[in-house]
């Protein structure tokens, strides 16, 4: 169950979900780049396929979140996927 706006802890401001985000993606690179929120995922860093699913199970257990992978086919930079993972902490629980 996650903590949404009405319920439970504070939501994360989009400013520290983001650093979050990039801490997560570095400990998941496996080359030396430089890392920024335009970094694109696959051109700049070198992520496969299975290095983005990697990381959407890292950031789904890090912010209590479900990542809908049909969802994900327009993201392609750190702060995109930073976006995403904001809405998806921000979005309502549906009800029960």
């Amino acid at each position: 169950m996650r903590g949404g706006p009405a319920s439970g802890p504070a939501v994360p401001s989009h400013e520290r979900i983001e650093q979050e985000t990039i801490e997560i993606v570095r400990r998941l690179i496996r080359r030396p780049v430089a890392l920024g929120p335009d970094s694109e995922l696959m051109a700049d860093l070198g992520f496969d396929s299975l290095q983005v699913l990697e990381l959407v199970g890292e950031l789904e257990d890090h912010f209590n979140i479900a990542v809908p992978l049909n969802g994900l086919t327009h993201i392609r930079t750190v702060s995109q996927i930073a976006a995403e993972v904001a809405r998806l902490v921000n979005a309502p629980e549906p009800l029960a």
